[in-house]
C-alpha cells in the first residue's frame, strides 16, 4: 500500500484535503486518517470526524493528514516526524501552508527550503497564494450551491471582479473576499467546523481537477503531485 503524509496549517485545509483525495483516488481505493495535534504536549489525536469519510475496501492507498495549528507548525511537525514516517513507509511527505500574512513568496520558499532545518528528501512544502480561500474563489461554480442567488453575473456586479477568470491570488486576504460575498446573502463564512464543511462540500472537485489546477499555479502543482502518488 502507498502511503501519503499531508501536513496543513488547520482545519479548514485539512478538511478540503480529505475530499480533495476521496474525489481523486475513489472513496473504496483510499484509507484516510485524520490528526490534529494539541493538547499540553502538542500530541497528535485522531478524533476528528469529517463529514465526507473514505470507506477504503481493498484500499490500495492510505494518507495521514496533520492538522499542524498554524502556518509555523507544518515545517517543523515534518522534520520531527519524518524518520518515524519513513520507517513506517510513508514515500511522500507534503507541507501546505498559507503565504498569509507574508507577502514575499520567493523569500518563504527559499526559507522553507534553504535554511539550517532544511527539507529532506521526497519533502516539500506548497505556499498557497495568499491563502487556501484563493482556490475556493476559483472554484466559481460552488457560489450557487452556497446560495442561488450567488451567480457569476451577481458576483461582477457586486464586487467588480469575475472569479471564473479572473486570478484569485492576488487578494492578500482572500478568505476576506470568500466571507464578503457570502454576506450578500446572509451567510457566513469563518474558520468554525459547520462553515468550513459547508464550503468543503459545495466545491466542483471535477472543475478543481479539470480547470483550476490550470489557472492556478500551486493549486495544479499540488494535484501533480497527488496525481504522480497515486500511479
Amino acid at each position: 500500500m502507498k502511503k501519503i503524509a499531508i501536513y496543513v496549517e488547520g482545519q479548514t485545509e485539512q478538511f478540503f484535503i480529505n475530499k480533495l483525495l476521496i474525489e481523486i483516488a475513489g472513496q473504496k481505493n483510499i484509507q484516510i486518517e485524520l490528526k490534529k495535534f494539541s493538547g499540553k504536549n502538542n500530541s497528535p489525536t485522531s478524533d476528528i470526524y469529517p463529514k465526507t469519510v473514505a470507506t477504503p475496501v481493498d484500499a490500495k492507498y492510505s494518507a495521514l493528514i496533520y492538522d499542524c495549528g498554524g502556518d509555523e507548525g507544518v515545517k517543523s511537525r515534518i522534520l520531527e516526524d519524518y524518520a518515524g514516517l519513513l520507517s513506517n513507509g510513508y514515500s511522500k511527505i507534503i507541507g501546505i501552508r498559507d503565504l498569509f500574512p507574508l507577502t514575499d513568496l520567493t523569500k518563504l520558499e527559499r526559507g522553507l527550503q534553504n535554511n539550517i532545518s532544511s527539507l529532506p528528501i521526497s519533502t516539500e512544502i506548497i505556499v498557497a497564494v495568499h491563502e487556501i480561500e484563493a482556490w475556493f474563489l476559483s472554484e466559481c461554480t460552488h457560489f450557487e450551491r452556497i446560495d442561488n442567488k450567488l451567480n457569476n453575473d451577481f458576483i461582477i456586479s457586486n464586487c467588480g471582479y469575475n472569479p471564473c477568470i479572473d486570478d484569485m491570488t492576488i487578494f492578500p486576504n482572500p478568505a476576506l473576499n470568500l466571507r464578503t460575498i457570502y454576506q450578500f446573502v446572509g451567510k457566513a463564512y469563518n474558520k468554525n467546523k459547520k462553515n468550513v464543511e459547508r464550503t468543503v462540500e459545495c466545491l466542483d472537485y471535477a472543475n478543481l481537477y479539470l480547470n483550476v489546477s490550470h489557472k492556478v499555479l500551486k493549486f495544479g502543482e499540488l494535484i501533480n503531485k497527488i496525481d504522480t502518488f497515486l500511479t
